[in-house]
C-alpha cells in the first residue's frame, strides 16, 4: 500500500481552501493533489488524478455536491463533505463513498476525526517517520487575491442552534473565553463556540490584529493607543500583550505620520 493517501478538495469558498489546505498540510501522511473552486472543474480533475479522499462541499453554484456525486463514475474515493448547511447532511448520506460531514467553519479536531475514520474505513496504516508532502498549488480564480482571506465577504458564525451572517467589518473585536468566543459587533455581541486560533486563521490578516491571547481587534475599529491601552470606537479598552506588542506595534506604524 502507498505511503501517503491522496486528496483532492472542491469548494466555492476561499477560507475553505485556505483551512482546509492548512491541516491537510499537518498530516504527514496525507498529500493535496490540487484545489477547484470550480464543481465541473473539479469534476474534470477527480476523474483524472484519482484520489483517495474528495473533501467535497454541499453548496456550491451550478452544481450541488450531490449532484456532483451523481455526476461522477464509479468507483468513487472516500468522501467528506463539508458544509455550512447540515440541513442537507442526509441526502449526501444516500452515498456509500460519503464517510464523514464536517460543519463549517471546520476545526482541526473535526477534521482529525473525519480522517481517522477514513483512514480506518481504507485499512490504511500510516507511516509515523514519513516526510510531510509538498501541497499542490490553489487553482484559483482570475485575480485572486494572494491571500484568499482577503476577499471573503462574510462569514457563518454558530451561534446555539442557528448560523449567524457576519461580514469582516461588522467584527469590532473578538474576546476568548476558553474554547468560546464573545464576538463583539456593530450593535450586538455574539457568542459561539470556537477558540482564537480559529478564528484568527480564518479573519482577512489585513484587516485584523492579535493584540493578546485573549483579544483580536479590527485595525479599523481602532481610537486611540496610549502606552500599552488600546481604545475601540465603542470605549472597550484591551492591553497589549508583552509578546504581542513589537509586532502589533510594528504594524501599526504603517499607519502613523
Amino acid at each position: 500500500m502507498n505511503e501517503t493517501l491522496t486528496c483532492y478538495l472542491v469548494d466555492d469558498e476561499s477560507p475553505a481552501h485556505v483551512i482546509m489546505s492548512k491541516y491537510i498540510s499537518r498530516m504527514p501522511y496525507l498529500a493535496l493533489l490540487g484545489q477547484s473552486f470550480d464543481p465541473f472543474e473539479g469534476l474534470e480533475k477527480v476523474q483524472e488524478l484519482k484520489p483517495d479522499i474528495l473533501f467535497l462541499d454541499v453548496e456550491m453554484p451550478d452544481m450541488t455536491g450531490v449532484q456532483f456525486l451523481k455526476s461522477l463514475p464509479q468507483p468513487h474515493p472516500m468522501v467528506i463533505m463539508v458544509t455550512a448547511s447540515p440541513q442537507f447532511a442526509a441526502e449526501t448520506y444516500d452515498f456509500d463513498s460519503v464517510s464523514h460531514y464536517l460543519l463549517k467553519p471546520v476545526g482541526f479536531d473535526k477534521f482529525l476525526e473525519a480522517i481517522n475514520r477514513v483512514v480506518k474505513r481504507l485499512g490504511f496504516v500510516p507511516n509515523a517517520g514519513a516526510a510531510a508532502p509538498v501541497v499542490a498549488p490553489v487553482s484559483q480564480p482570475a485575480q485572486a487575491p494572494a491571500d484568499p482571506r482577503e476577499n471573503v465577504p462574510y462569514f457563518l458564525i454558530k451561534e446555539d442552534k442557528k448560523l449567524v451572517r457576519v461580514a469582516p467589518e461588522d467584527i469590532v473585536f473578538a474576546e476568548g473565553m476558553k474554547d468560546y468566543l464573545k464576538l463583539h459587533l456593530t450593535g450586538r455581541v455574539l457568542v459561539t463556540h470556537m477558540t482564537m486560533t480559529k478564528l484568527e486563521d480564518m479573519l482577512p490578516p489585513s484587516q485584523f490584529l492579535r493584540v493578546n491571547r485573549s483579544f483580536i481587534v479590527r485595525r479599523q475599529a481602532i481610537k486611540e493607543i496610549d502606552g500599552n491601552q488600546i481604545t475601540t470606537l465603542d470605549g472597550k479598552k484591551v492591553v497589549i500583550g508583552v509578546t504581542y506588542r513589537e509586532t502589533v506595534m510594528n504594524e501599526l506604524k504603517k499607519n502613523m505620520l
